[in-house]
């Protein structure tokens, strides 16, 4: 019971925060020992000591398909979870991407096709792709009570602004996909997401669900370094996994496409690094022009949550790299918005060029 009032109180501060294949087979055994040795790999050496400095607790560099560079501190291992924060948006983008490569909706749909419930209101007009890309103008408030109903609130908590007109970043908003999800798949979205997600990837990732048994959509994911890794890759690799096609290149393409003229560094559910306007997490969304960072290739896309919890793909030079900097939700009332998580936010910019 106090873990849940504590993570009442943690989402509270936490609601804007951050922006936030390995082997080809997901057997036991390649989990656990990648396909060449890693460790303090040289070449990655002055990374990892810039990211430790930052407080993170593991990193992984991955270039194709073999990770290169793995380092974990504070006691953790490459088996270790911890929460993952809004780098579970990006999770839920990978799910609404698959059951649109199932055929069992479109993006560009209406989400009231769905969510009956915005029949004949102002919402009605919204489509999924505005729920990907934050343009959907619906309320923020807070949300993330582990033993209410999250869906019903995300329902019924109105329209703010006209959609299509405005970005901005939200919690609240996408947790309305998993009502999306839920009723396009004709079931649980934790067993949809464990099916067609976690398990193909061999992830050991674990999801969370709300007294409603609504699955939170936008954060609350224990997950690790090597499960973001995992994820980045399947972007990567254009959707195939094992030669099966997960996830349609067509919708890959969309995820790291700028989605709006109101933040061209936001695709669906991803961050980008793209030249154009960018808008910031807060509520305010102050706007600037120009990639979010420099020296860093354009086709650069990533998750990030709260805390300096990052996964960076770099599809040109087929580099991935993942770091994570809290252990548990504990730590989190520290590292909210302090200098550390600010410089590992900061941080591609440095990740290109000691890379390269």
């Amino acid at each position: 019971m106090f873990r849940y009032g504590f993570r009442i109180c943690l989402i509270a501060v936490l609601a804007f925060v951050g922006y936030s294949n390995f082997p080809l087979t997901a057997s036991e055994s390649e989990f656990n020992y990648p396909r060449t040795s890693v460790g303090e790999n040289p070449k990655y050496a002055a990374l990892a000591a810039e990211v430790r400095a930052q407080s993170a607790s593991c990193m992984v560099v991955q270039e194709g398909k073999t990770i290169v560079g793995e380092w974990y501190w504070e006691g953790r291992t490459p088996q270790t979870l911890s929460e993952g924060f809004s780098t579970m948006k990006s999770v839920t983008a990978t799910l609404v991407g698959i059951a649109q490569t199932q055929k069992k909706l479109n993006i560009n749909q209406k989400a009231s096709d769905f969510i009956t419930e915005w029949k004949g209101t102002s919402s009605e007009s919204i489509t999924i792709r505005q729920l990907l890309s934050m343009t959907s103008g619906r309320r923020e408030v807070f949300n993330g009570n582990p033993l209410a109903d999250n869906e019903q609130i995300a329902i019924n908590i109105g329209q703010e602004t006209t959609p299509g007109t405005n970005w901005r970043y939200t919690n609240t908003t996408l947790q309305v996909l998993e009502t999306v999800l839920e009723r396009a798949v004709g079931g649980s979205v934790k067993s949809f997401a464990k099916k067609n997600l976690l398990t193909p990837l061999g992830m050991k990732s674990k999801l969370t669900e709300d007294g409603g048994s609504n699955m939170f959509m936008f954060a609350f994911w224990d997950t690790s370094c090597r499960d973001l890794a995992k994820l980045v890759q399947l972007y990567l690799q254009n959707g195939k996994w094992n030669n099966k096609q997960i996830l349609s290149a067509e919708f890959v393409n969309d995820a790291r496409t700028s989605s709006s003229a109101l933040n061209q560094n936001y695709g669906l559910l991803w961050w980008l690094n793209r030249e154009g306007t960018t808008k910031s997490t807060s509520a305010t969304s102050q706007t600037r022009i120009g990639p979010r960072y420099q020296n860093t290739p354009l086709d650069m896309f990533e998750a990030v949550g709260a805390c300096g919890q990052t996964a960076m793909g770099f599809p040109t030079q087929n580099l991935i790299v993942t770091f994570m900097r809290t252990k548990t939700l504990f730590d989190a009332l520290t590292c909210g918005s302090d200098s550390q998580t600010s410089a590992l936010n900061k941080m591609a910019s440095r990740v290109f060029v000691l890379t390269k």
